[in-house]
């Protein structure tokens, strides 16, 4: 074992975990407990809860990491992550709650009958919850490679079952509690980090490490003549390594320089599309939505969510720069090797031993991984919702009791982990950050319209739905995995960083166009009245 009491503070915080869970099953009893804990989450856990929940692999270890290797134009992820959830609050929180019991499919059911609509919300549901778990877990399988130096394959197999077993003990006031502790772990987590580099290296100032950055050229524009450089003086430290680079490369755009990681307006505004609508179709973040009492209480639980979001990813900022400070030559020499992956999502882990050794390391992995398992077990509490609910107790057996819905959605929840760690074994080199943005451009494209035009939007139409989130899935879907094959066009079409641009103004267009021309505007005045009561 490499780094024996890291592993130990990791492990420990599993142990606690698992208690709450196991501690929690007594609320799993019936269908309402298990999918949202019965509606009687207060306000201030279910925000603190959502936090966790949204804080991912993507935000703990995957933007400081993208930061850490391309600069301050890597923010861009983080910044569209907290802005979305403002427009979360103004335009969703309170009617979504109105409208919905549990899941997306419960909210359009509301307004237009019938199993089509439910079926497909139900299979978006489960497309966008995998992809989004994947990132979970290849966070979770190098962050073992690194502290245990198992096979990336093993760490996989092991961390997916552990994600899956929490999920079918604790439910989801057992997913709650954990969210809302592993959320309080994040926030410390990055601000030690924040404050430990500040007091050690850049004079108790954290502006310092601004002021260092403008002089630094990004890892991944400097790495092939950094090279030249490490291969002439393989023992060069960080600092000195810095300045080498930057006397070579005195153009150079720094690390300060926006428009270098996301060249072109059309990723930047694919990116800033995806990212900024992306929240109003995530089924794991609208789920809790409905684990709280009435509207007023989701928005409420919405706005402490922001005010948590606006502190992290603004320590977020200056701890990835500070890593690419401090860890300069460890990140090129990850980058020369092919290990870009691992280079993004293990460098807030390197950080942390660099900065306080193996117990340190520890802290900062268990952080890391609160973040993976507490997103991960929300998506399988999402998706096996929809599944049990939405289709196998909606749709093929309406007459099925609490424990034969409760069984299946434990054996989905057991299914749909598998398929997770089968996926996450082939994108086990891409960016956790970048595979989260992804997904947010097909919720984008999917969900965000359907679910606000449904509460808003009088004169839309069952096919309009049907249509839109049907485009909208297959135009995301196919930019999307073009991009993972490192297709540089598709129809004569540039892969553009996010689907975004393609997919929503493919799904907005067909939203529109086909409700003008079809009449079915299911329950509207009903639904619109019971969503903005």
């Amino acid at each position: 074992m490499e780094n024996p009491i890291a592993f130990s503070i990791v492990v420990f915080s599993i142990l606690v975990t698992f208690f709450i869970s196991w501690y929690s099953r007594r609320w799993t009893r019936t269908t309402t407990e298990f999918y949202v804990a019965g509606g009687q989450i207060p306000w201030r856990l279910n925000g603190l809860a959502m936090f966790g929940d949204y804080c991912s692999a993507a935000s703990f270890l995957g933007i400081a990491g993208a930061i850490a290797l391309a600069g301050i134009d890597r923010w861009w992820i983080a910044l569209g992550f907290f802005g979305a959830w403002i427009v979360v609050l103004i335009v969703l929180a309170g009617p979504l709650k109105n409208t919905g019991k549990f899941t997306v499919g419960d909210v359009l059911a509301t307004r237009f009958s019938g199993p089509t609509v439910k079926m497909l919300a139900m299979a978006i549901t489960i497309i966008i919850g995998t992809l989004y778990l994947v990132p979970q877990i290849v966070g979770a399988g190098h962050l073992f490679e690194l502290l245990l130096g198992w096979n990336y394959m093993t760490t996989v197999v092991v961390v997916g079952i552990l994600m899956g077993t929490l999920v079918v003990i604790g439910g989801m006031r057992g997913t709650t509690y954990n969210q809302a502790l592993q959320g309080i772990v994040l926030m410390l987590a990055m601000a030690m980090l924040l404050i430990l580099s500040s007091m050690i290296y850049f004079g108790n100032n954290p502006l310092n490490i601004l002021s260092a950055s403008a002089n630094t050229v990004s890892p991944v524009v400097a790495q092939e003549v950094a090279k030249d450089i490490i291969s002439a003086q393989s023992d060069i430290g960080s600092q000195a390594l810095i300045e080498a680079v930057r006397a070579e490369m005195a153009e150079a755009a720094t690390a300060m320089t926006p428009g270098v990681a996301v060249p072109g307006i059309l990723n930047q505004l694919s990116l800033v599309l995806g990212l900024l609508f992306g929240v109003l179709g995530l089924p794991h973040i609208l789920i809790r939505l409905y684990t709280v009492k009435d509207s007023k209480t989701a928005q409420k639980s919405a706005a402490a969510t922001i005010i948590g979001l606006a502190i992290f990813y603004a320590m977020v900022l200056f701890v990835g720069l500070a890593a690419m400070s401090l860890l300069y030559p460890d990140l090129i020499n990850l980058l020369l090797a092919g290990e870009r992956g691992k280079a993004t999502n293990m460098t807030v882990p390197m950080l942390g031993e660099l900065l306080g050794g193996q117990v340190f390391m520890g802290i900062i992995a268990a952080g890391a991984m609160a973040a993976m398992i507490s997103t991960s077990v929300g998506l399988l509490i999402s998706m096996t919702t929809s599944l049990a609910h939405d289709v196998y107790a909606g749709i093929f057996r309406p007459e099925s009791s609490e424990k034969e819905r409760l069984f299946f959605a434990k054996c989905g929840a057991a299914v749909l982990t598998v398929v997770a760690i089968v996926a996450s074994i082939w994108l086990k080199d891409q960016n956790v950050a970048v595979l989260v943005g992804m997904c947010f451009g097909i919720a984008s494209s999917t969900f965000a319209p359907v679910l606000v035009a449904t509460v808003w939007w009088k004169r839309l139409t069952k096919a309009g739905v049907i249509t839109a989130m049907s485009v909208g899935l297959t135009v995301s879907l196919v930019f999307t995995f073009a991009r993972f094959l490192k297709e540089t066009s598709v129809f004569g079409l540039p892969v553009l960083v996010n689907p975004a641009l393609y997919g929503v103004i493919a799904a907005l267009t067909s939203l529109i166009v086909v409700s003008y021309l079809t009449k079915n505007v299911g329950r509207a005045e009903e639904v619109l009245a019971i969503a903005h009561k």
